[in-house]
């Protein structure tokens, strides 16, 4: 720019004068000065064009190394970082050697520790042979102690069951003889008691049977035969004491009656079962002297005869 203005200055200075003008010379100086000035101002032009170029160049160089010092900062922040990742990174691989010989002493001392126990595993197997042998004899003792303690829990089990299974029967056999002793003891029911007292006769249900044939003897209904049918209830339930008294009570009242064979027969027998032999004996003569031709007398002759030791029913 100071070239520049240097440059015009002259120009301007060396225009000529009005007295210079005037003569032919002058003009013919004018016209090369002219010439001349055209030619300085294209090469003013072409210089501001460069020199406007140059401006625009330098701006452009300015961005650049602007946008290279941005650049520069970046990758010597990114190279701190890495720095200190670096540093970091040999900080933990110390650590690691350190851990890694700290594992490998371990590892040699874990050796000779395996090497020791092996040892000492030699020598426990070569004094554990008698042990095992007499570990082996041990288990088949107890094996066979065992066996038999499990036949004898099975048999004592079994058992058990079946004793479980009778006091089962025999507890609901009582639940039903007791239901069964339980009836309406209404004197206007009698003769439907009196059917009821067979029926469980005829099924065997003897004590109810029998507290039904004894209810009605007492009020009294049939006295006679329902303390005869008493009697049997009683007999064939093996209470043979009460079979005794209901019999007796029978016979008081009526002695000509059609079952009295049967009656006689079965106190006898009654009396056998309770060890008393002299009675047991003088029904049977009795029996056997009084019905001589009925299938009970002739049971009882034979008795008297045979004396055999089962008893006939």
């Amino acid at each position: 720019m100071r070239f520049l203005g240097l440059l015009v200055g002259g120009i301007l200075c060396a225009e000529p004068s009005a007295f210079e003008l005037q003569s032919g010379a002058t003009k013919q100086e004018l016209n090369t000065l002219k010439n001349s000035n055209k030619n300085l101002g294209d090469i003013l032009t072409t210089l501001k064009g460069q020199t406007d170029g140059l401006l625009q160049g330098q701006e452009g160089l300015r961005s650049l190394v602007e946008g290279q010092g941005i650049r520069l900062k970046k990758a010597i922040d990114a190279l701190s970082v890495h720095s200190d990742k670096l540093r970091a990174l040999k900080s933990t691989q110390e650590t690691q050697a350190d851990l890694i010989k700290q594992q490998a002493d371990l590892i040699n001392t874990l050796k000779a520790q395996i090497q020791t126990n092996q040892e000492t595993l030699a020598n426990f197997e070569k004094k554990n042979q008698e042990t095992q042998k007499l570990l082996e004899d041990m288990r088949a003792d107890f094996a066979t102690k065992l066996q038999k303690l499990q036949k004898s829990i099975d048999s004592q089990a079994n058992a058990n069951n079946q004793k479980l299974k009778e006091l089962v029967a025999l507890q609901s056999q009582m639940l039903r003889s007791k239901k069964e002793q339980d009836f309406n003891k209404d004197p206007a029911q009698k003769e439907a008691i009196d059917k009821e007292a067979h029926a469980l006769f005829e099924t065997k249900r003897y004590q109810g049977a029998q507290e039904r044939f004894a209810w009605l003897a007492s009020l009294p209904y049939k006295s006679a035969y329902m303390n005869y049918m008493a009697g049997e209830s009683a007999y064939f339930a093996k209470s043979y004491q009460s079979a005794i008294n209901f019999f007796k009570k029978s016979a008081m009242l009526d002695d000509k009656t059609s079952y009295m064979p049967t009656l006689l027969y079965h106190t006898a027998l009654a009396f056998k079962h309770i060890k008393n032999h002299a009675n047991y004996k003088k029904f049977l003569q009795t029996l056997s002297r009084l019905y001589p031709e009925s299938e009970q007398g002739k049971k009882a002759k034979n008795l008297l005869e045979q004396k055999p030791k089962k008893t006939l029913k």
